[in-house]
């Protein structure tokens, strides 16, 4: 089970996505150990988390940081979801986390 990543516009309908196979949800002590963070602390692998446009900036900046520190398997997973984010500027648009 893994942590999905889905841009979605407000009907629900399905804009891009980054689907996974364990790699977001292996690092997800990394996730709640961003105590500090606006968004990257409400990533759960058991729940969901839907992140507007006003917040898409701040979520995108917080992954570029955590890059680093993740191990090699994630990295690629978490560079395609970073990808998906970086071209979801469009109004009335989220991204969801969706967990198990």
């Amino acid at each position: 089970m893994g942590i999905d990543v889905y841009w979605k516009d407000e009907r629900g309908a399905i804009l891009g996505a980054v689907d996974d196979e364990g790699a977001l949800s292996d690092i997800s002590d990394l996730l709640y150990g961003q105590s500090d963070s606006v968004c990257l602390r409400f990533i759960d692998p058991a729940g969901d988390a839907c992140f507007n446009q006003k917040q898409l900036p701040i979520l995108l900046t917080e992954l570029r940081e955590l890059l680093p520190n993740v191990p090699e398997q994630a990295s690629s997973h978490l560079h395609a979801i970073v990808q998906l984010l970086e071209g979801a500027s469009r109004t009335h648009t989220y991204i969801w986390f969706l967990g198990d």
